[in-house]
C-alpha cells in the first residue's frame, strides 16, 4: 500500500492530531514536514517531536507532500489555504474555511479557478460512537429519523452532526437562534482541571434547524462542556419506531414488543484504544487501525479524514461534500444568535 504523505501548516494544539497520526501510524502516512513560524519554532518543535520542519513554504513544499493540511488559527487559515490553492496544492483545511463570507465566496470561486482540489477536516461525523449509532439507523432499528437534539460540539461542528443523523438537506434551511449567558464555577481546560476556579460566563447557543420534510435538529451548546467537570454532552434521536439516548436504544421489534439495548465499548487493556462497538449482540464498528498504540476517538476520526481525502485525490468519492455549506451556515448562526432571530437560507448555493 501507497502511504499517504502529507505536510501540515501549523504547530498548534490541533496540528498535532495530524502529527501524531504519522508517529503512530508510520505504515500508512508520512508526514513530510510542519511549518512553523520561524526558526527557532520549527528547530524546537521537529527536536521534540522527531519529525522535520520548516520556517519556509518553499521548502517544506519540497519534500513533494500528495497535500497539505491548513491548520492555523481562524483568522490565519483562511489566508494559507488560498496561498496554497494558488500554488495548485492540495489543501484538507482545518475547520471552518473561514467566519466571514466574504473571505469564504473569495476561497470559493478561487477553488473553482485553480481546480486545485480542496476539502475540510471534518472529523465529528467519524468519531467510532457515531458511526456506530448511524449504523443502528441503517439498519432501520429506530424508523425514519426526524427529530435529533445535540448538545456535543459548537457551530460547524454541530451543524454537521444534525446533517448526518437527519439526512442532507433538501433546500432551504430556516434557522432559528439565541444566544445565553449564565454563570458557571471555572474547573478547567485544555490543561487539565483545576480546583478553587472563579465564577465566569457560560456563552450558550440554542438554535433549531428546520431541514424541510418534518426533519428538525435543535443545537444546544456553550463552550465550556469540552473541558469543564460540570458540563456533560448528550445527544438524543427520535425516530418512528425508537430513540437512541446517548449509547441507549430502545425501539419495538418485528413482534411489536418494546426493547431496550446499549451501546457497548471494547477498548485494547493496554493502550486503552477503542477496538470495537457492539449492539444487542451484533458487532456495528471496527476500528480500521491498529490498537496496540494509544489513539483516542478524536485521533481514529482524524486518521480516517486523510485516508478519505487521498482517496478523493486518487480518484474516490469526495471526503467531504459539504465543507462550504457548514462553514456559511455557521457564519448565519453565529449572526443570528447574536441578535436573536431566525431567516431562511438557500444553502444549495454552497454546493
Amino acid at each position: 500500500m501507497k502511504k499517504i504523505r502529507y505536510a501540515v501548516v501549523g504547530n498548534g494544539w490541533r496540528a498535532m492530531f495530524f502529527v501524531r497520526a504519522a508517529l503512530n501510524l508510520p505504515e500508512i502516512f508520512e508526514l513530510t514536514g510542519v511549518l512553523c513560524r520561524s526558526e527557532e519554532k520549527a528547530r524546537a518543535f521537529a527536536e521534540k517531536n522527531g519529525v522535520k520542519a520548516f520556517w519556509d513554504l518553499d521548502k517544506m513544499l519540497e519534500t513533494k507532500p500528495d497535500f497539505v493540511v491548513s491548520c492555523l488559527t481562524k483568522a490565519a487559515m483562511p489566508a494559507a489555504t488560498m496561498e496554497l490553492l494558488r500554488r495548485g496544492v492540495p489543501v484538507l483545511s482545518e475547520t471552518p474555511l473561514a467566519t466571514d463570507e466574504k473571505t469564504l465566496r473569495e476561497m470559493r470561486d478561487l477553488q473553482r479557478q485553480t481546480g486545485t482540489p480542496l476539502d475540510m477536516a471534518e472529523q465529528y461525523f467519524l468519531y467510532p460512537n457515531h458511526q456506530a449509532r448511524r449504523a443502528l439507523i441503517e439498519k432501520g432499528i429506530v424508523g425514519d429519523v426526524h427529530n435529533v437534539w445535540m448538545s456535543m460540539m459548537h457551530d460547524y461542528h454541530g451543524i454537521s452532526m444534525l446533517r448526518a443523523y437527519l439526512g442532507e438537506e433538501s433546500g432551504d434551511v430556516t434557522i432559528r437562534a439565541r444566544k445565553l449567558t449564565t454563570p458557571i464555577v471555572h474547573t478547567g481546560g485544555r490543561p487539565g482541571l483545576v480546583a478553587g476556579g472563579e465564577i465566569e460566563n457560560e456563552y450558550r447557543v440554542l438554535a433549531q434547524f428546520d431541514f424541510g420534510g418534518g426533519r428538525v435538529g435543535l443545537h444546544d451548546f456553550a463552550g465550556s462542556q469540552y473541558h469543564s467537570a460540570i458540563r456533560t454532552n448528550h445527544l438524543r434521536i427520535l425516530g418512528t419506531r425508537g430513540e437512541i439516548f446517548d449509547d441507549e436504544v430502545r425501539w419495538v421489534m418485528e413482534d411489536g414488543r418494546p426493547a431496550k439495548a446499549k451501546l457497548v465499548y471494547h477498548h485494547d487493556e493496554i493502550t486503552g484504544t477503542l477496538r470495537a462497538i457492539d449492539f444487542d449482540g451484533e458487532r456495528v464498528y471496527t476500528n480500521p487501525f491498529r490498537w496496540d498504540v494509544a489513539m483516542t476517538e478524536d485521533d481514529i476520526a482524524v486518521c480516517t479524514v486523510m485516508v478519505r481525502f487521498a482517496g478523493a485525490l486518487a480518484g474516490g468519492e469526495k471526503h467531504y461534500p459539504y465543507a462550504f455549506r457548514d462553514s456559511y451556515m455557521s457564519i448565519v448562526l453565529t449572526e443570528l444568535a447574536n441578535r436573536d432571530a431566525s431567516a431562511t437560507v438557500d444553502v444549495l448555493e454552497w454546493n
